[in-house]
């Protein structure tokens, strides 16, 4: 037996009748963590920064004395953000399974009679695998932001393994699935985080005058000289503000990550877009820089996310179409941008989105679909992006998706939901000194990001730039004058078509970087 630690920023998995392949991608002081086991029965693939060696060792062992056993019930013993290959030696197949609502579940495509899986999509031009758009996918993509099920991902013949389910391949790469369920506690509720957090030694607090950030901070020994924190952005924005506040309050180490500038801009948008597939925001740019500059390359870090499954993410009272209003693209972005083959939808639009989400999220009120869309539709798309390109520079734990907190509250009335209550509670628990942020928070009129300032300066033009360079690549989806149009409009006045454009620039870089790998000959 063999058992293997290693840090990547990438892995590519493949499988077929004649074998199976790992392929590690590593960079020096980046990316995650990652175990490899062989035995005489597996080879296991772990990918995760949420279990300690010791948890993991200790699932493997009960795997080679009980397997169907272990993997029915796994979500009630193994929790966070993780995947898990497993490859049966004896019948030839490969056995998968990601955390319980899909945020790390892999990508996947079968080529040359071959099912290849990949975390993410740095290395995607191995594939030799031209870019081909699914039409569905893409105007779910641009609806939403994010792949939302049932909608396919934007890439016809690309899929994205889903969680919650035990996914098998035998050696002719039938998939069979079969949905996985957690047994949620019967006891009286005994919220606590600590746990999730002390699978770390060294550990980095992004720091927030969030509620999901006030409540893990409330965790923290106060004077831990292991423990570092810090934010980035506007120096007198409320995130900032209020996170050097609470972490000078307990008496561990602070540092500010600066906003990008126009160069910075443009070298993390790349990063984000090849790392993501095109499929996250540009906006994660400052982000991305944070981690990459903030934080030690030997800390975990943890944000303040995921705590939103046990709060009331969307307004209780509203219909569906006004509580996703917000986090919809705005019609007029698409309707004018997109080309005329999206007509149809763009007629019924939003209409059409909100109805699917009624048939494909459980609920008896609105309020009980909303809640489960969040859990299954937007964390696994919009938080599952996030997670896959910050984790790719840093170890990234998740302790609001720890098992014992999801046993404990993620089958409660949503009554308990409301007012914040359970985040509240925690930190009533724990230290009762942050109540103070909890209850009046730091407020300010500077926006972290200062998105409208920087869009009519430098990163404007940065952003042009760029879209002028690439939205070639999308002509089949975009009028390309018109998007160009609308960043010179946003410059002089930016509103929300500037997010729209920095999902558009995402993907184009993209599809503009992988056209010109493949088939180079073609170049414009």
């Amino acid at each position: 037996m063999t058992f293997e630690k290693h840090t990547i920023t990438n892995f590519h998995i493949s499988f077929n009748k004649n074998k199976f392949d790992v392929q590690l991608f590593k960079k020096e002081k980046q990316g995650s963590l990652l175990y490899t086991f062989d035995s005489e029965l597996f080879e296991i693939i772990w990918y995760s920064s949420d279990h300690t060696q010791e948890k993991i060792l200790d699932f493997i062992k009960e795997l080679h004395v009980n397997f169907e056993e272990s993997l029915k019930t796994i979500y009630n013993q193994i929790g966070g953000v993780f995947e898990i290959f497993i490859y049966d030696k004896k019948n030839n197949k490969l056995f998968t399974v990601s955390d319980l609502y899909g945020v790390n579940g892999s990508f996947y495509l079968i080529k040359n009679n071959q099912i290849n899986f990949f975390l993410n999509f740095q290395n995607f031009v191995e594939f030799q695998m031209p870019l081909q758009f699914d039409k569905i996918g893409v105007q779910a993509h641009f609806a939403f932001g994010y792949q939302v099920q049932p909608f396919p991902l934007p890439y016809q013949g690309i899929s994205r393994l889903e969680g919650g389910k035990l996914h098998v391949f035998d050696e002719n790469l039938k998939k069979t699935e079969k949905s996985l369920k957690i047994d949620f506690s019967t006891e009286k509720p005994s919220f606590s985080l600590k746990n999730a957090l002390n699978v770390a030694k060294n550990l980095f607090f992004g720091a927030t005058a969030g509620k999901d950030s006030l409540t893990l901070f409330s965790q923290v020994e106060e004077g831990n000289a292991t423990i570092k924190t810090g934010n980035f952005g506007e120096v007198y924005s409320a995130d900032v503000i209020q996170g050097k506040e609470i972490a000078v309050n307990l008496g561990v180490s602070y540092s500010h990550t600066t906003l990008c500038d126009e160069e910075e801009f443009e070298y993390y948008a790349n990063q984000i877009a090849n790392i993501s597939g095109g499929l996250a925001t540009i906006s994660y740019v400052d982000m991305l820089k944070f981690v990459n500059e903030g934080i030690p390359h030997d800390y975990s870090f943890v944000m303040g996310e995921a705590g939103e499954c046990v709060r009331m993410f969307f307004p209780e009272d509203s219909n569906l179409a006004k509580a996703l209003h917000n986090y919809l693209t705005p019609k007029e972005f698409l309707s004018e941008s997109f080309v005329s083959d999206y007509e149809s939808f763009i007629n019924e639009y939003p209409g059409n989105i909100s109805t699917e989400i009624t048939k494909n999220y459980d609920g008896n009120s609105n309020a009980e679909i909303l809640i489960n869309f969040y859990r299954k539709g937007r964390l696994p798309g919009n938080f599952g992006n996030r997670h896959k390109i910050l984790s790719a520079y840093r170890n990234k734990i998740t302790p609001f998706l720890h098992e014992d907190f999801i046993k404990q509250t993620h089958h409660l009335p949503l009554k308990r939901y409301q007012y914040d209550q359970i985040h509240e509670q925690i930190v009533y628990d724990s230290n009762q000194d942050l109540l103070t942020f909890f209850k009046n928070p730091i407020k300010s009129d500077i926006s972290v990001q200062d998105w409208n300032h920087r869009i009519s300066n430098e990163i404007g033009e940065q952003l042009y730039k760029m879209l002028n360079k690439h939205i070639h690549a999308l002509n089949t989806v975009f009028d390309i004058e018109k998007v160009l149009q609308l960043a010179k409009q946003q410059q002089k006045n930016p509103n929300r078509g500037v997010y729209f454009l920095f999902r558009v620039l995402s993907m184009a870089i993209f599809a503009d970087n992988i056209n010109n790998a493949i088939a180079p000959c073609e170049k414009r």
